[in-house]
This record gives C-alpha cells, structure tokens and sequence, in this order.
C-alpha cells in the first residue's frame, strides 16, 4: 500500500469521525424558558426543516406554553408528539399552533414527528 493511499484513508477515517460527531454528538444550544409574571414558560418554536429551538429547558411544577409556527409543506412535519406528556399537535402550515402542559418531573422528555425524523428535546430542572 503507497503513501497516498494510506493518507487518503486515514483522511476517510477523520472525516467520518468529524461527520459523526457534529451530528451526534456535539453539544447543542440549549433555550432556557424564563417564568413570566403569570407563572408561564412560553417559548415560540419554528418548525422548518426542524424545531428551532430544538432543545428547550424549563421548570418543573411551572405551565409551559410552546407555540409551534410550521413553515414549510413537508408532511412529517404536519404533526408534533410528546409521548411522554400524552400531548400532540397538528400543524396547520403559516398558523401558530399552542400546546399547553405542566412537567411534573425533572428529566428529559424527547419531542418530534409523527415519522420520527424531525426531534427536539425538552430539559425539565
């Protein structure tokens, strides 16, 4: 084996680890919810491509109002689950959408599609 060809490997090889990383495991921004003075935690999510913010952190015990607003005419994103809330919404394209709940329990409590393809996570402190 030449020189070239172990260096093209050994480039292959960083390159997937790169790739690997940034979609897996690279830390993502996180939006922390602050309480209003009725008690709410509100925070407005677009949905195009993606949730953005896609990883959201709020209090527990505390109401939570997020307002999905879908931007684009993909059918995996007609439709919002939180499985762990038993909550889930249709997302009507160009119209703000609100779901309500209380987290009564710390943790993390995944978010997405109905496909799965789209995934936001909700950080309960």
């Amino acid at each position: 084996m030449s020189e070239l060809q172990i260096f093209v490997i050994l480039m292959g090889v960083v390159f997937t680890v790169l790739i690997a990383w940034y979609f897996w495991f690279a830390p993502k921004a996180q939006t922390r919810l602050a309480v209003s003075a009725t008690g709410m935690q509100e925070a407005a999510i677009l949905v195009k491509g993606g949730y953005s913010p896609d990883v959201i952190v709020v209090q527990k015990g505390r109401p939570v109002r997020l307002i999905f607003t879908r931007q684009e005419s993909s059918a995996c994103s007609e439709q919002v689950l939180f499985p762990d809330f038993n909550q889930n919404a249709l997302l009507p394209e160009g119209e703000p959408v609100i779901l309500e709940f209380t987290p009564e329990n710390a943790g993390e409590y995944g978010f997405q599609c109905q496909m799965g393809m789209l995934r936001g996570k909700l950080i309960v402190e």
